[in-house]
Protein backbone atom coordinates (compact mmCIF):
# COMPACT_ATOMS: atom_id res chain seq x y z
CA UNK A 1 0.00 0.00 0.00
CA UNK A 2 1.46 3.51 -0.88
CA UNK A 3 1.75 6.38 1.71
CA UNK A 4 -0.93 9.19 1.20
CA UNK A 5 0.27 12.48 0.35
CA UNK A 6 -1.61 15.42 1.92
CA UNK A 7 -1.90 18.89 2.05
CA UNK A 8 -3.00 20.55 4.06
CA UNK A 9 -5.02 24.06 3.75
CA UNK A 10 -6.04 26.52 6.27
CA UNK A 11 -6.25 29.61 6.89
CA UNK A 12 -5.02 29.56 10.56
CA UNK A 13 -1.72 28.64 11.08
CA UNK A 14 -2.71 27.38 14.39
CA UNK A 15 -5.17 24.92 13.40
CA UNK A 16 -2.44 23.67 10.49
CA UNK A 17 -0.11 23.10 13.04
CA UNK A 18 -2.73 21.14 14.71
CA UNK A 19 -3.55 18.85 11.98
CA UNK A 20 0.24 18.32 10.34
CA UNK A 21 0.49 17.07 14.70
CA UNK A 22 -1.83 14.64 14.12
CA UNK A 23 -1.33 13.33 10.65
CA UNK A 24 2.36 13.29 11.47
CA UNK A 25 1.13 10.32 13.72
CA UNK A 26 -0.25 8.19 11.36
CA UNK A 27 2.76 6.33 9.62
CA UNK A 28 0.47 6.03 5.86
CA UNK A 29 0.38 9.81 5.90
CA UNK A 30 2.51 11.84 3.95
CA UNK A 31 2.44 16.06 4.38
CA UNK A 32 3.69 17.73 1.13
CA UNK A 33 2.63 21.41 2.15
CA UNK A 34 0.63 23.83 3.26
CA UNK A 35 -1.39 26.62 1.73
CA UNK A 36 -2.90 29.28 4.02
CA UNK A 37 -5.79 29.99 1.43
CA UNK A 38 -7.75 28.11 -1.74
CA UNK A 39 -5.46 30.48 -4.34
CA UNK A 40 -2.41 29.17 -2.92
CA UNK A 41 -3.54 25.63 -2.82
CA UNK A 42 -4.56 25.63 -6.14
CA UNK A 43 -0.85 27.08 -7.21
CA UNK A 44 1.16 24.43 -4.79
CA UNK A 45 -1.50 20.99 -6.27
CA UNK A 46 0.46 20.52 -9.28
CA UNK A 47 3.81 21.08 -7.61
CA UNK A 48 3.62 19.23 -4.99
CA UNK A 49 0.79 16.20 -5.97
CA UNK A 50 -1.06 15.19 -3.18
CA UNK A 51 -3.23 12.26 -3.46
Amino acid sequence: MSKIRLMLVDDHEVVRLGMRAAFELEPDITIVGEASNGAEAVAKVGVLAPR
